[in-house]
């Protein structure tokens, strides 16, 4: 081996290395991967089996809830927009007595539009400047109402998604608290997104989702909860960190899947879904058809379950999207492109 070649395969060997260690550090993810700013164009909507999609970037509550995928805008429905459900003064009813009816003070008929956005790879970039968030909707009481409408109700297979941001805290009243909800009561039927407070430990809360088999009272919903990680819920000067939140549901193999920040957090298998056919879809409460006991007097109704917080970016797909699939929808709208 002449001399030229000793000295300069080390330095052939190092140029080696330094080209793995690029490539690898290329392909790695969350802290050293590219940043990502278009979760709804890139992640979202080109997705085959995406059946409906609220960004909820409304700027005032009597603009129509905008869907992107068929048009079923939805409507704010607050103590503005709907008076007679909020009558003044504006009501706090207190969670009847008893373990049945698991709801919270109906709050004050709130929502704030327009709201700084809670997914960071959902944003613009102004030239020069830093991205910006695309809004959100912030409500405490008030919620989204969207028509029944056959076309986004999953029949078999389905996923549901949304990003949330928990605004109530552990001297709140402690109860469930729906993301959204599009269930029949008489009978089970349909699926909803929650938060649910721990069986075992009082005040500590778990997401949680549920589906509709059919069935009648609580043996008609089958509910599966985050087995490990708990919510954070907010404190004084220091709001919770935005989550995303994802269940998925395959028909073939009856799994009821629930997913927190891409991580899978619950599984039930043996779980059957029977699609929801007549109620609407609601965003930040659930069932608001349901007249609460004891109503104050000229109350028409008022949802129960209410969400306290900020949510963004709800979908709906007809098919239960794999585990790798919900990995990149989090970290897209965690604002990386692993």
């Amino acid at each position: 081996m002449s001399m030229s070649l000793v000295v300069l395969l080390p330095l052939i060997l190092l140029g080696i290395v330094g080209m793995l260690c690029f490539v690898g550090c290329g392909l790695s993810t969350h802290g050293t991967s590219e940043p990502f700013f278009s979760y709804t164009g890139l992640t979202i909507l080109p997705n085959s089996a995406i059946i409906a999609y609220w960004p909820l970037g409304e700027a005032k509550d009597t603009d129509p809830a905008a869907e992107l995928i068929s048009g079923n805008t939805g409507s704010y429905i607050d103590s503005s927009t709907a008076p007679a459900l909020y009558p003044w003064p504006a009501y706090s009813v207190q969670n009847p007595p008893g373990p049945d009816i698991q709801s919270a003070d109906a709050g004050k008929g709130m929502i704030a539009l327009a709201a700084p956005g809670i997914v960071k790879g959902d944003a613009v970039q102004p030239v020069g400047d830093p991205p910006v968030p695309l809004p959100c909707m912030v409500v405490n009481g008030a919620y989204v109402e969207v028509l029944f409408n056959a076309k986004f109700i999953p029949l078999t297979s389905f996923t549901v998604e949304a990003w949330v941001r928990v605004d109530w805290s552990a001297s709140d009243p402690h109860a469930r608290r729906f993301v959204l909800d599009m269930r029949d009561l008489n009978p089970c039927t349909g699926l909803g997104l929650f938060a649910k407070e721990d069986d075992t430990q009082p005040g500590m809360y778990r997401w949680a989702g549920l589906i509709g088999n059919g069935g009648t009272g609580s043996a008609g919903f089958t509910i599966v909860a985050s087995d490990e990680l708990p919510i954070t819920l907010s404190a004084p000067g220091a709001p919770a960190t935005p989550a995303y939140l994802a269940l998925t549901y395959d028909a073939p193999s009856q799994t009821l899947t629930l997913y927190v920040n891409g991580a899978q957090q619950g599984k039930v298998t043996s779980a059957v879904y029977v699609p929801n056919s007549t109620q609407p879809l609601w965003i930040g409460a659930g069932v608001p058809y349901v007249v609460r006991r004891p109503q104050p007097a000229g109350a028409l109704a008022s949802p129960l379950f209410p969400f306290v917080g900020a949510i963004q970016d709800v979908a709906i797909y007809n098919a239960a999207l794999t585990s790798d699939v919900i990995v990149t929808h989090s970290d897209n709208g965690s604002g990386f492109d692993p």
